[in-house]
């Protein structure tokens, strides 16, 4: 996944392409790896990799658009002159190299799709480079091949002019196939006549075309179907043809061509190197994934209509449920045992209706003592950090946690490929950045079904989080997730100062609350925690947290779906096989998250009731 927030957009999804049944933008992962083994990963990076946010009835449909090249992205139009051209020599080359892959019939029509941008200003420049944003996209003037070829001459044409525009349709990919065979075919005879008389030599010139003319004439006249003389006035025609003989190559590449297409539709031929072993996680799991959270949302939501239809609310403002507890799962203060106190701390209940205000949860050390506690976002600030991983090709934001003094869990995508010298951790609680090394890893998804990295902090002696591991169920408990994404991280002064070399610039991190929806076994190796907690580019390897301050998830990917996104973490089970053998010894407990909650301060009843 790309690292590098370029800009939001607003979209309207009904002119998205369509490829193969299915949105062009939407097949970004597809367009990338097709480019990048057909021409060069340069040029698969010519087209920035989209997130989409479907709209509503009241917001439109936006799309986020991330690049793998670092630094800070500028429309095209804002450069100099000569930064401009530098950028369009380098467009240009890179749309030449696409232009050959049209007609491919792997990948052609969903790389003409990613030809039509929204318009002029969608180009970008990133550390020089050029970079793509709202491809994929019909023009606003028609579908048609006339408007999409304006359309095209406006946008990308001034910097590669096509005599039609990128072709959609099979008919029109038809019809270009057809074009460069003609004009090969016309190139090769036009080449193959004018080597007949220089082989002749120069005063020999008019005694080979009468020869050759003579020859041809000969031949057609013995092979014509009356067997009879060919008329004069057929006979002048017959010698401003080209020699049979001159046919000979394109003869040849014919049959060469017929050979390899039937060798191609041989069962088990392929004319493609194999793109490696494939996911772990196929289609039939994530459609498994995406029932299960159905089935929890719709328990979600009888449950909320029974909470609603029964709720009670009191003189002193507190909400009861059916149930007895508050709406946040406390009991009423005349059970606890005495009058209500404002800020006195509870338990509360494991899945209450709502989850109780973050900064009302206080978290016990370890040894469960409740007068020593901790608020929970405090915890949570104190155990996560930022992790920089610098690489040949630039350098990566990722999230990490500590599960020991100076030991840390990130993902493997975030950290594969770093240099000794460029990996970096800092939070607020270190007050800046500390070097970093690795100690264990294990990945990559695609191959392993697994994603974890351990790191070693120097001079680090950080609080770490405790990991929950039980087989006990926790499908609608309220959960966290804190990282860095970068959406976030780019409107954050911090980091934008951090970035410019201030070691001591620390940015703030970021947290979002949601649900358990489903905990499935995605494979025989891969075991995953699906929640409502949105995620993004840059919250990779960062914790999924329970409202008792464990680690119940390593968040590592999302999947996205026509209606919504899914956010997966890795399971803890994956986590603590994968930290056997190492220097790690984590703190683990089994027991379910009945959180400690401060009750809020009880508002007076009216006068007269």
């Amino acid at each position: 996944m790309a690292e590098h927030f370029l800009t939001k957009t607003r979209i309207d999804l009904g002119r998205c392409i369509e490829v193969g049944g299915a949105r062009a933008v939407d097949q970004y992962d597809k367009l990338f790896a097709a480019l990048s083994a057909k021409a060069s990963p340069d040029v698969a990076k010519l087209f920035a990799e989209p997130l989409i946010s479907k709209g509503n009835d009241q917001a439109a449909s936006t799309v986020s658009w991330y690049s793998d090249r670092p630094g800070q992205g500028v429309p095209i139009s804002k450069l100099d002159p000569a930064a401009q051209e530098n950028v369009a020599a380098a467009l240009r080359s890179g749309l030449e190299k696409i232009k050959d892959l049209l007609d491919d019939s792997e990948v052609g029509a969903l790389a003409a799709a990613a030809l039509y941008i929204g318009g002029s200003g969608d180009i970008w420049s990133v550390d020089g480079k050029p970079v793509l944003v709202n491809w994929g996209l019909m023009p606003e003037a028609g579908s048609d091949a006339a408007a999409r070829g304006a359309h095209y001459a406006d946008t990308l044409g001034p910097y590669f002019s096509m005599e039609t525009p990128p072709p959609l349709t099979e008919s029109e990919q038809e019809s270009r196939r057809a074009d460069k065979v003609a004009a090969v075919a016309a190139a090769t005879a036009a080449a193959t006549a004018a080597a007949v008389p220089s082989a002749a030599g120069a005063s020999d010139t008019a005694s080979a075309s009468e020869k050759t003319a003579s020859a041809a004439a000969s031949t057609v006249k013995s092979s014509g179907g009356s067997g009879g003389d060919i008329p004069p006035d057929q006979q002048t025609r017959v010698r401003g043809r080209v020699p049979l003989i001159a046919w000979l190559p394109m003869v040849l590449l014919l049959l060469l061509f017929g050979g390899v297409l039937a060798w191609l539709l041989t069962p088990g031929n392929r004319i493609f190197a194999d793109d490696g072993p494939q996911p772990v996680i196929a289609d039939a799991e994530t459609l498994r994934a995406a029932r299960e959270i159905n089935r929890a949302l719709e328990q979600r939501l009888a449950d909320l209509n029974v909470a609603l239809n029964g709720a009670v609310c009191r003189a002193d403002g507190t909400l009861l449920m059916p149930d007895g507890m508050t709406i946040e799962g406390l009991l009423p203060p005349e059970l606890e045992g005495g009058p209500a106190q404002g800020g006195e701390i509870v338990k509360g209940a494991q899945t209450p209706v709502l989850p109780p205000a973050p900064e009302r949860v206080v978290v016990a050390p370890g040894d469960g003592q409740i007068t020593d506690t901790a608020r929970l976002l405090e915890h949570i600030d104190a155990r996560t950090a930022m992790v920089l991983a610098g690489t040949a090709t630039g350098v990566g934001a990722g999230t990490g946690f500590f599960v020991g003094p100076n030991l840390m869990i990130t993902n493997y995508h975030v950290v594969a490929g770093a240099t000794p010298d460029n990996l970096f951790v800092t939070n607020k609680a270190m007050g800046g950045l500390k070097r970093a090394e690795i100690l264990k890893l294990f990945g990559p998804m695609r191959e392993v079904g697994a994603d974890f990295a351990l790191l070693r902090v120097e001079a680090a002696d950080q609080p770490f989080y405790t990991i929950r591991q039980s087989d006990e169920s926790m499908r609608l408990q309220s959960v966290i997730t804190a990282g860095y994404p970068g959406d976030v991280l780019n409107t954050d002064s911090a980091f934008q100062a951090l970035k410019r070399g201030d070691a001591s610039a620390v940015p703030g991190l970021t947290v979002t609350d949601g649900t358990v929806n489903a905990e499935q076994a995605l494979s025989a190796t891969t075991n995953a925690v699906v929640h409502s907690a949105p995620i993004s580019k840059g919250n990779s390897g960062g914790p999924l947290i329970d409202m008792c301050g464990r680690v119940v998830g390593v968040n590592t990917f999302v999947v996205q779906g026509p209606l919504r996104n899914l956010n997966f973490a890795l399971a803890t089970d994956d986590l603590l096989a994968f930290l056997q053998g190492t220097p790690a010894q984590p703190v683990v407990t089994g027991e379910a998250c009945a959180p400690l909650v401060a009750r809020p301060t009880p508002v007076p009843a009216a006068s007269g009731q």
